[in-house]
């Protein structure tokens, strides 16, 4: 079908268009065979549940019913959205109600801290494992499988002596994870070192547990922020796959054919069923102008896409490519 169509059609309804009862049959084949699974990342509708200007305001706690609406098998959450309701048993209480009413699985919650796992004092670094707790518990209470977390170290030492500080916080934080049977998945999330899919795999080799895993994500690979530049996504892809515990298909724009135009979807996927990766995509639309910094396209953006035509286009492509 034509992308313009597709659209329209999806802008109609998507009862009407069909694609819930569609994605719906691509996830049953998926889980018949045990080797992926879509969830839906709650920052792909980040404006509405912020009631930025242009959005209706939603309460977070809709996210479950919205995933399950578009016919999403889990949901994957974003701390910064949650907020207070992680702390809150009442509001994980009605997310699990709302996550089984609409019959999706709580898969995952970025713990969107920026206390460094990583810091280079030992005490600081026992300090800040100790705020993570509270999202840990959260997260269990949910059913996760697991947190992602940002990979902060301590930029005024050598890259090799980040790696050794960050992959010892991860090991603390293992210790308060692992009884709760949650892994714990570092993802290229910020700028530098953070972003280097090979450093990552390296620390994730260090803390050489089960447990601890990688995250890829197609879009967070900023190098420097203040020079625009960028390490190869596909390189860093391909370093962090073989200890992901799930992957993250991001989008940004999309082009006239319905293509991504920062990501090459056709060589990413290939990628991950070269690698043998079993497990949870997430789908999360970030939608242009958002995005911190973009590297050049490589494609040609056409029309700027809602957060419900985004979500829709990524799983469309997903559909197009994955085995």
């Amino acid at each position: 079908m034509h992308r313009r169509q597709f659209l329209r059609q999806s802008a109609v309804g998507i009862a009407a268009f069909g694609f819930a009862e569609t994605l719906a049959r691509v996830n049953a084949a998926m889980k018949a065979e045990s080797q992926f699974h879509l969830s839906l990342g709650q920052w792909t509708f980040n404006r509405s549940f912020r009631g930025a200007e242009g959005f209706e305001k939603r309460d977070s706690l809709e996210f479950p019913t919205i995933a399950g609406q578009l016919g999403f098998e889990g949901v994957d959450y974003s701390g910064i959205l949650l907020g207070d309701h992680h702390a809150k048993a009442e509001s994980l209480n009605e997310l699990n109600r709302r996550a089984s009413d609409a019959g999706v699985k709580n898969v995952l919650i970025l713990i969107d801290l920026y206390d460094a796992l990583g810091a280079k004092d030992s005490a600081t670094r026992a300090a800040n494992v100790e705020k993570y707790r509270p999202w840990l518990e959260a997260a269990a209470t949910l059913g996760c499988i697991g947190v992602r977390v940002n990979p902060i170290s301590d930029d005024s030492v050598p890259a090799e002596e980040q790696a050794k500080l960050l992959a010892d916080g991860v090991t603390q934080l293992l210790k308060y994870s692992v009884p709760l049977k949650l892994d714990v998945l570092l993802e290229n999330h910020g700028a530098g070192l953070q972003t280097d899919g090979a450093w990552l795999a390296s620390v994730a080799k260090k803390v050489a547990d089960p447990h601890c895993g990688t995250l890829p994500d197609f879009g967070n690979f900023q190098k420097d922020r203040s020079t625009g530049e960028f390490h190869d996504r596909y390189e860093g892809v391909a370093a962090m796959l073989p200890y992901a515990k799930a992957v993250c298909a991001k989008s940004i724009d999309f082009d006239v054919n319905g293509e991504e135009c920062y990501s090459d979807y056709k060589r990413l996927i290939g990628q991950i069923t070269a690698s043998g990766f079993k497990g949870w995509i997430e789908v999360e639309y970030e939608g242009p102008g958002h995005a911190p910094s973009l590297p050049k396209p490589e494609r040609k953006p056409d029309r700027p896409l809602s957060e419900t035509e985004g979500c829709l286009a990524t799983v469309h492509l997903l559909k197009k490519y994955l085995p």
